[in-house]
């Protein structure tokens, strides 16, 4: 077997030209793979934890009524005891702390003008504690004051609409639990940049307590919980939803993944270009690759009747093409995982930005992940493409008849 393996190498390199014409093509196609993939693999886990940091958190809590059913009134399906409820889901490992929000609508007025608002209450203090930091092109964050002058801050776009600037007053409007209408008066601490265009042309953000006098309820519309990593999110919520079973009001507890929709349809349509890409190289290598072996098989037909008029058996002879062009593939691939992991240190090394995509404001570095399970899947499919791209050639040759193979010039 050695031997066997031996001749195989050797015969690898007797057109070395032309080897290294293959194993350019085969390692140019794993460094592209892991280059291109690399980069989606960075985008995904970006988003993710973008998405998470974003202040979605690990998990939510809400009532399960808030799923069966549109609210009739504001807040009617919202967390009761909610309390109670932080206070369990604080026990359990692995969980950092808990937020409660409010999420509501209503008007905004700057005594000439009126809009819609979107509007999220919190308590700065709980959403600090989880790393969930507004991103401020002004101002200051809210300020947990339990009287006084009500803070807010604005969406970029919604400020600009608005003519308004951090220090302004505005009138906010909405309808209370018991259907009546109330408003109040706030006061810009800051202006921010949410990263998306229709968001910051609607958005707005004011404490809990403030949310709550404005509401007339008590209520909060759920809960958001974080983590120590994203990593635990299945084993707390395995954890957790047990615990929940035992409240005043029916919970459901949903995960990030359940709630993050762009982030679910972003990782699905890098997953599809980068298959497209893989069938490219597999298709693109297994093509120019039976064309190099063919032309080796012709140029060995006289070896080949030799090796056959020897005894060589006719399997063997396949065997031998094909563990040639394993062998190449695997150089190939080898040569793709060096060249891909040198170019991807040195785009990395470069701090190269991407423009920002549609709807976003935030230009994107241009970063490559070096994952060990790409590059094994990467060197995999040259591998199997010059193995496949050698069946052809192999039979043709143990198929050559040693009379003609000998007499062959």
């Amino acid at each position: 077997m050695g031997k066997f393996l031996l001749l195989a190498f050797r015969n690898v390199f007797r057109n070395r030209r032309r080897t290294v014409m293959t194993l350019l093509m085969v390692g140019g196609g794993v460094a592209g793979l892991l280059l291109a993939g690399g980069f989606f693999a960075y985008m995904i886990d970006g988003l993710r934890e973008h998405t998470i940091q974003e202040g979605l958190g690990h998990l939510q809590i809400f009532t399960a009524e808030h799923f069966r059913r549109d609210e009739t009134r504001v807040l009617d399906t919202g967390i009761d005891n909610w309390r109670q409820v932080a206070a369990t889901v604080k026990s359990g490992s692995h969980v950092r702390g808990v937020a409660p929000r409010i999420e509501f609508y209503g008007m905004v007025s700057n005594g000439a003008k009126s809009s819609v608002f979107m509007g999220s209450a919190v308590e700065p203090a709980a959403e600090s504690s989880l790393g969930f930091t507004p991103r401020l092109s002004s101002g200051r964050d809210l300020s947990a004051k339990p009287d006084g002058e009500v803070e807010a801050l604005i969406g970029a776009g919604l400020a600009r609409s608005m003519g308004v600037h951090m220090g302004d007053g505005l009138t906010l409007l909405a309808v209370t639990s018991d259907g009546a209408l109330n408003g109040v008066d706030v006061q810009i601490a800051g202006i921010v940049k949410t990263g998306y265009d229709e968001m910051d042309a609607r958005y707005l953000r004011i404490t809990l307590n403030s949310a709550q006098r404005l509401l007339q309820s008590d209520r909060v519309t759920n809960l958001v919980v974080g983590l120590d990593a994203t990593a635990n999110t299945d084993k707390a919520a395995a954890e957790l939803a047990p615990r929940l079973k035992g409240t005043a009001q029916p919970m459901v507890l949903k995960k990030w993944i359940d709630l993050a929709a762009y982030y679910l349809q972003v990782r699905n349509m890098f997953s599809g270009i980068f298959l497209f890409l893989g069938l490219i190289v597999f298709f693109m290598v297994l093509m120019a690759s039976v064309n190099t072996l063919l032309m080796a098989m012709f140029e060995r037909t006289r070896e080949i009747g030799t090796m056959l008029a020897m005894g060589t058996p006719r399997l063997w002879i396949v065997a031998l093409f094909m563990l040639e062009a394993t062998l190449t593939g695997a150089l190939g691939a080898v040569a793709g995982v060096v060249g891909g992991n040198l170019l991807g240190a040195l785009i990395n090394a470069s701090g190269l930005h991407m423009p920002a995509p549609p709807g976003l404001t935030v230009p994107i570095s241009f970063h490559v992940l070096h994952l060990p399970a790409l590059m094994i899947g990467s060197s995999l499919i040259v591998i199997v493409s010059l193995a496949l791209a050698s069946v052809l050639p192999a039979i043709r040759a143990s198929r050559l008849q040693i009379a003609e193979a000998l007499a062959h010039v």
